[in-house]
């Protein structure tokens, strides 16, 4: 095979080139064309002048952001190449874009003959550039074929981002793609990238994002994102800009930028691929440097293998940061086989890694399709191949630019560093406040466990007394000559009742601090009273009335265990508060009523309430107005904890005419 590239000035010299080429006996000729000229008429007529000097031709073409021949890279031309082949079958396809893209990538593939066989060995595909998500387009190709090497790129139209054309020689489309596929299984192809872009500055968080369009990045919409970051000027030139300044992201290995095509009036972008919800994404920025020594890598990359002819498909990003520097990335593989090809809104690569093969969208990379019908592998090459020192070594402005990409990949690199340093830091000092918030909860429990023994005592004091007063009675009687068996029996049955009593005691204390916290189904008016078992003799001591009205009946799912520590530190607050203040009358009420989907617990006293400046931190972590910090118990914030999490319910408090006043809500059964 062989490629043959002309710079076009007339169709007078088309029909001589042709002519001098001897190419009408050819039978298999691939024509690409790349225009600057964003005109269909003019366009129609290159392709029928083609056709009617080769009407064999297969001819395949799109608008650009520049062209690329044997002379590097040019501006506002015309490129023709032609690619003749002696092994090789070309057909080409066109398809206008009514569905989503998917659908116009399966389509595409589709209308192939043997789509699926070895014999298709490559596709180089373009499609229109500001309405096709080149994303979605290839993962249609490979949803059908995705071991076929797909190359190529999205149309450009020099940043005006009005309208591009992609056409063959059956048509032109404004919206849509077409395609060449080369039918030789024995075909060598090659392919390579070339991206060095730097991230730079903070990551960030896609928060939200429907494939190709995002709403919302770091909170705020991406238009504020590019203002907040980049300037007002930056934002009103999007999206021109925006491929300039890329976000990038990693996916599947592979580091690649996204670029900005659409902006929207809700403050939205849609970029040229997919951007996931989720994905953690920062700004791109060219490294000069980095760019021109990666050639010498695609250089060696090339000659390890047959090659006849390469087409390059770069991104327009690449030609504005590098201008007439964009050479050095360029000519030097023109030493190793004729090159064409034009600058892209998008390029398509072929990727495989770890036996799995697909084709994606990349942005600001330089893509390099390398093929030949030949087995020879080039044996030497020109010695200046590998040499990329800039020929205008005295022009300042390479390495201004090259120091300033130097400085903000350095800059970057430090301030991840740094951050880094401080995530640890900060790392470290969460483990230590979870170590003192450990040894909090382990003195509360003590604490709580030395006010539960307290409870306990009072419990058993009663029945305990009652039990040795009529053992001792007994022997009294006995002593005496008059015990009876009435006597007997009744002095049984009451043991026997403060025994129970006892036993039900032990199970309400079991309950309390049992560790399940499985959700049982129970009426919380049962719970309350099984809570105030433990804590009703502290309250008869302490000669605070005891005020209950229930009317609530529905059963609720809910750990005993947890409610009733819930239940018994609210009521234990309480207590506290009425002795502090010495109120004449103290009480504490306890009540229960239906409201809508929930089963409302409240418990209140008549304590004063609680102070309006403090009213609003009260279930705050290690808030306490005991004095000096002795707060007891499991404290309101843990309170507020068990029944938010644990409970699947809410806590609150207020007050009302001087009773301080805790609501407890808990969804019905």
């Amino acid at each position: 095979m062989k490629t043959l590239t002309i710079e076009y000035e007339s169709n007078e010299q088309i029909d001589s080139f042709i002519e001098d080429h001897s190419l009408r006996s050819e039978d298999n000729v691939l024509v690409q064309i790349f225009t600057a000229v964003h005109d269909e008429e003019f366009i129609k007529s290159l392709i029928n002048n083609i056709l009617k000097t080769l009407p064999k031709a297969n001819i395949l073409g799109s608008t650009t952001c520049g062209e690329i021949s044997n002379n590097g890279s040019l501006t506002n031309s015309t490129v023709i190449s032609f690619s003749v082949f002696q092994n090789t079958k070309i057909v080409t396809k066109i398809i206008n874009a009514g569905k989503d893209s998917f659908e116009t990538g399966k389509d595409i593939i589709n209308s192939f003959p043997d789509n699926q066989s070895d014999d298709l060995k490559l596709m180089i595909s373009f499609a229109d550039g500001l309405n096709t998500n080149g994303e979605e387009y290839l993962n249609g190709i490979s949803s059908i074929n995705d071991s076929l090497v797909v190359s190529g790129g999205l149309a450009g139209d020099y940043e005006k981002f009005v309208e591009t054309f992609v056409f063959t020689q059956d048509g032109i489309l404004n919206c849509g793609a077409v395609a060449a596929g080369f039918y030789n299984k024995d075909l060598n192809v090659n392919t390579d990238y070339s991206f060095n872009w730097e991230s730079v500055g903070k990551k960030h968080i896609v928060e939200e994002s429907i494939k190709n369009r995002v709403y919302k990045i770091g909170g705020m919409t991406p238009v504020d994102f590019y203002t907040h970051y980049l300037g007002d000027d930056i934002s009103r030139l999007l999206p021109a800009i925006g491929i300039e300044f890329p976000l990038v992201i990693k996916k599947d290995g592979v580091v690649i930028a996204r670029s900005v095509l659409t902006k929207h009036d809700d403050g939205s972008l849609s970029f040229a691929g997919n951007i996931p919800e989720g994905s953690v994404v920062q700004f791109g920025h060219g490294d000069v440097q980095m760019i021109i020594n990666k050639g010498v890598d695609n250089i060696k990359n090339i000659i390890e293998n047959p090659v006849e002819s390469i087409f390059i498909y770069s991104c327009m990003a690449r030609r504005a940061l590098l201008q007439d520097d964009i050479n050095l990335e360029i000519l030097p593989m023109k030493e190793i086989a004729p090159i064409s090809g034009f600058f892209t809104y998008g390029e398509f690569y072929h990727n495989c890694k770890n036996n799995s093969c697909n084709s994606q969208l990349l942005n600001q990379t330089m893509t390099i399709v390398a093929i030949s019908e030949s087995l020879n592998i080039i044996e030497a090459v020109t010695p200046n191949i590998f040499s990329h020192n800039p020929p205008h070594v005295n022009d300042t402005s390479l390495h201004r630019t090259q120091a300033l990409s130097n400085l903000i990949e350095r800059t970057t690199k430090e301030l991840e560093e740094l951050n880094s340093n401080l995530e640890d830091e900060v790392s470290k000092e969460i483990e230590k406040n979870i170590e003192k918030d450990s040894m909090l909860q382990i003195m509360q429990s003590q604490i709580q466990l030395g006010e539960m023994m307290e409870m306990i005592i009072h419990q058993w004091r009663q029945p305990l007394s009652a039990i040795t007063s009529t053992t001792s009675s007994l022997q009294v009687y006995k002593e005496t000559g008059i015990l009876s068996d009435d006597i007997l029996d009744s002095s049984f049955e009451n043991i026997l009742s403060y025994t129970d009593h006892l036993n039900s005691t032990i199970q309400d204390f079991r309950d309390l601090f049992s560790s399940n916290i499985k959700l049982e189904k129970m009426n919380s008016e049962q719970l309350i009273k099984k809570s105030l078992s433990i804590i009703k003799p502290i309250l008869e001591k302490k000669k605070i009335k005891l005020v209950q009205k229930y009317s609530c009946t529905n059963s609720v799912n809910l750990s005993v265990g947890l409610l009733m520590q819930v239940i018994l530190n609210i009521v234990k607050n309480a207590i506290d508060i009425l002795l502090e203040k010495k109120i004449e009358d103290p009480k504490v009420k306890l009540s229960t009523f239906p409201d809508g989907k929930y089963s409302v617990i409240e418990i209140s006293d008549n304590g004063g309430g609680i102070p309006e400046d403090i009213l609003d931190k009260i279930f705050d972590k290690r808030f306490t107005t005991k004095k000096g910090g002795d707060g007891t118990g499991i404290g309101l914030d843990m309170s507020k904890t068990i029944v938010e999490t644990k409970l699947n319910g809410e806590i609150s408090a207020h007050n009302d005419n001087g009773w301080a006043v805790f609501t407890i809500k808990l969804l019905k059964e």
